[in-house]
């Protein structure tokens, strides 16, 4: 220990610790041997996990939440089995030494009523498995179906977060009452109260139909002219906005004029956009955010700012004055950060290791090798595959998040003839392209046999209505970006224990390349689609430090074992 401390200097002399823990199991005669060596084996295990004396680490769950939610058999050396046992065995050993609430066990068997409850939701249709975790609270601590209400929601809350190893309990804890409801809707017989579904974000932003109705005709008609409604008008933009992008200024528009009313604002009093980009009311509202944010600059207070000059400058046409006024409020709250964000760089440092770039680039053909060894016909092994398939997509073909979701099998899928000897390109035409430049890339072979594995196969499984998307999603849609980016990156760390997300690829791509490559930025901006060399090197610049140092340090090796050659 550091400093001869005895205790976690972050809990109270009333804590037990693991060593505390640790000495009551190895005192328990009543406990097998082979029992208490199992638990004082995972109490051991979780301190070198750690890195912690054991008479640091607090007894309590929820400090080891995190350490098993990002715990990898790849990046530990341990099985999928040991950390499961780890994690059993650790619960037990707190459990039985009184560090969770003594009483029955946590995951108790279902009642008779509240297993009738179940089968009975099940026949209906609901996915009662989903809520069986908190019918076996329930049922451990006595509470009947008609029992159940907010009260009843909230200790199971808190039940989830103090006595289990559950990754997410408030998103858990959210989707059991969404269930719960459902069921109530739906499954006969089921109790008639329903829960709150709790909120996790303070809602400080106003819906638009609580303004002024000139206020929202004046937003109507901005938003039209955005999104280019108007033929005819040749003061529009040169491009109409995206419908994403159109969404985003909607939210920041709610933003400012939430932050208006906050800041004491009469809401009845703003009539129109003129108003919000007074200089005096844009202060208020970049104050109200900076005082959210402890006085620290950041892009969403930026981008608010910008908002606010955009619509000056565009809509409103304020005079120069105001204009450079609203120009100096922007430059203010810049947070003056270019390039990679800070967890963009972190992430990144995965594939510093050469290990870390196998398991990823070799991710799709596992997976794909597995659903085939034990493929089932099954919805779920196609999904599997679809998900190799978006990743090696990603890993060839660096395309936007926006873009892979949208991609059309006969439109954006292009081949030059059928049977192995032709080509195939992936397409996206410029007015599909957040910038406007077009992509086409054409496939490795590999990645066209995935590809076509994939159409033939396991497409058919999951298009339930008839579409062009090569991702379909519900209703005949393609499947949003967010539900197929979270897929994606649960997937990925299951599989590999790396963290990933849709738009991480693209940086991923760069740095694999200049990393063999260094100084390679005209093909990385080929590659990503920039319009100027100053966005890639905005981003990539000294990304590849490391790297050239590596080619440096193998060239000078190099001639040093020249030269000794040269000397025998």
């Amino acid at each position: 220990m550091p400093d001869g401390s005895t205790h976690n200097p972050f809990t109270t002399d009333a804590q037990l610790t693991l060593q505390d823990v640790f000495d009551l199991i190895a005192a328990d005669t009543g406990l097998p041997v082979q029992r208490r060596r199992n638990l004082q084996s995972a109490l051991r295990a979780v301190g070198k996990l750690m890195k912690r004396d054991l008479a640091l680490l607090p007894a309590h769950p929820r400090f080891y939440r995190d350490l098993f939610k990002d715990l990898h058999p790849e990046h530990c050396g341990l099985s999928q089995s040991r950390i499961s046992n780890i994690k059993s065995d650790l619960r037990a050993a707190l459990r039985h030494t009184g560090c969770i609430e003594q009483g029955q066990a946590y995951l108790a068997p279902l009642t008779p009523v509240w297993q009738a409850l179940r089968d009975d939701a099940e026949d209906a249709g609901v996915r009662a498995r989903y809520l069986s975790r908190f019918m076996r609270y329930c049922s451990a601590n006595g509470i009947s179906p008609n029992d159940v209400d907010d009260a009843v929601s909230e200790r199971f809350r808190q039940a989830l977060i103090e006595e289990s190893f559950v990754k997410d309990p408030v998103k858990t804890h959210q989707n059991i009452c969404r269930l719960w409801n459902q069921a109530v809707d739906t499954v006969p017989g089921w109790p008639k109260a329903r829960l709150t579904v709790p909120r996790t974000k303070e809602d400080y932003t106003l819906p638009l139909t609580a303004f002024r109705q000139s206020l929202q005709d004046d937003i109507a008609a901005l938003f039209d002219h955005w999104a280019g409604k108007d033929l005819l008008d040749d003061t529009g933009p040169p491009k109409p906005l995206a419908p994403r992008t159109l969404q985003g200024h909607d939210y920041k528009l709610r933003q400012i004029l939430s932050a208006l009313v906050h800041q004491g604002r009469d809401m009845g009093e703003i009539t129109g956009l003129s108003q919000i980009v007074e200089v005096d009311a844009a202060k208020m509202v970049l104050r109200y955010f900076l005082d959210r944010s402890d006085n620290t600059l950041t892009s969403q207070i930026h981008g608010l700012a910008i908002l606010i000059k955009t619509i000056a400058k565009h809509w409103v046409k304020v005079d120069e004055d105001h204009l450079e006024e609203l120009k100096a409020l922007c430059n203010r709250v810049d947070p003056k950060q270019k390039g990679l964000t800070d967890k963009n760089r972190e992430r990144l440092r995965q594939f510093d290791d050469s290990r870390n770039i196998d398991l990823l680039l070799n991710f799709p053909a596992r997976v794909v090798q597995a659903v085939l060894n034990n493929d089932r016909g099954r919805r779920r092994e196609a999904v599997a595959v679809q998900i190799a398939l978006a990743v090696e997509l990603l890993l060839m073909a660096p395309i936007r998040a926006a873009n892979l979701v949208n991609i059309e099998i006969d439109r954006h899928i292009v081949r030059t003839h059928n049977g192995r000897k032709g080509k195939t390109h992936l397409v996206i035409p410029g007015e599909e392209v957040k910038n406007g430049e077009p992509l086409e890339f054409e496939l490795p072979e590999e990645t066209v046999t995935l590809l076509d594995l994939y159409l033939r196969e396991f497409h058919p499984r999951l298009a339930d209505l008839p579409g062009p998307w090569l991702f379909p999603g519900g209703q005949g849609g393609p499947k949003t970006r967010e539900f197929l980016g979270d897929q994606v990156s649960k997937r990925v760390f299951k599989e590999t224990g790396l963290h990933v997300n849709l738009h991480l690829f693209r940086h991923i791509a760069a740095k694999l390349y200049l990393d063999q490559e260094p100084g390679g930025y005209e093909v990385v901006r080929r590659l990503l689609g920039h319009r100027s060399m100053d966005t890639t090197l905005s981003f990539y610049a000294g990304q590849e430090t490391a790297a050239a140092t590596r080619h440096y340090d193998d060239t000078v090796l190099k001639l040093r074992r020249n030269g000794k050659d040269k000397d025998r």
